[in-house]
């Protein structure tokens, strides 16, 4: 069973030879591909930085895995198999945007990850950008709209983290403005009614199925349902941490049981993912 998980947070902070045979273990399930979620620019502050990690995340922001986020291109490398593909993490990018996005992708950067929070998010433990910048709303939508738009330009496909409860038509108006590159809203946009009408109204849009796993053995009928219809654009994402293979073992393996379709399956953790990236 080949498989692809687009949603991995690029935190560790064991040795390259530790980190290789973690890797391996993945390999031996029978994950071929993975995107790289790498923060590479950040405040020098500690606490200016965790405003804008979630709550849970907090553990795993060391010193030593704050530092190795700043080149990932060593890790991509202990691997013959698996192709890692690194998404730069521009949630705390605000100046020079243009320069850095060519700059990081020059380096060998192919996608953009933002966290967009324009205000505090209390269930996440999130800051927020108006209590960590001093942003107003309309500022961060001119930020993060030019961010997109770079990234757009250099066809970066870009998973972005929102709320569209709060943030649904921001967002609905990017993902129609820049219509050459492919948008993931992870986690179902924490709506699926809200992520159905994207969904339905822009063929540029997908989801990911991460850090859901609780709400869908909750719920799993309705869940079943949601996936079923959105088939084709629904992806595999296990939301774990680099050094963390348990977690992506336990999801693809939930994932696997809690489908009853066996061709659905395989979309999700294969065929759309390569539709998302652009490979065929």
């Amino acid at each position: 069973m080949k498989y692809y998980d687009v949603h991995i947070h690029f935190f560790y902070h064991c040795s390259l030879g530790e980190l290789k045979e973690k890797i391996g273990l993945l390999e031996k399930t029978g994950l071929a591909g993975m995107n790289i979620l790498v923060i590479c620019e950040f405040p020098t502050e500690l606490n200016t930085y965790l405003k804008m990690i979630p709550g849970a995340y907090h553990p795993y922001v060391t010193q030593e895995a704050l530092e190795n986020q700043k080149d990932p291109f060593a890790v991509m490398n202990v691997s013959q198999r698996l192709r890692m593909i690194p998404f730069l993490d521009a949630r705390f990018m605000e100046n020079n945007i243009e320069e850095k996005i060519k700059m990081y992708r020059q380096k060998g950067f192919e996608g953009l990850k933002l966290l967009y929070v324009p205000e505090e998010d209390r269930t996440l433990n999130i800051g927020g950008m108006e209590k960590t910048f001093g942003r107003t709303l309309k500022q961060s939508e001119k930020i993060t709209s030019l961010i997109v738009e770079n990234a757009s330009s250099r066809g970066m496909p870009v998973l972005i983290h929102v709320d569209l409860r709060k943030y649904g038509n921001f967002i609905a108006e990017m993902i129609g403005n820049f219509s050459r590159i492919n948008f993931n809203i992870p986690h179902f946009g924490f709506s699926r009614r809200a992520i159905s009408s994207l969904l339905d109204q822009y063929p540029n849009c997908y989801t990911d199925m991460s850090s859901l796993v609780s709400f869908m053995e909750k719920d799993p009928v309705s869940y079943r349902r949601f996936i079923q219809e959105y088939q084709d654009r629904i992806l595999f994402g296990s939301d774990a941490v680099i050094g963390q293979p348990e977690t992506v073992q336990s999801t693809i393996n939930f994932l696997s049981q809690f489908l009853e379709d066996e061709i659905v399956f395989n979309k999700l953790i294969n065929k759309n993912y390569m539709n998302y990236m652009g490979f065929e």
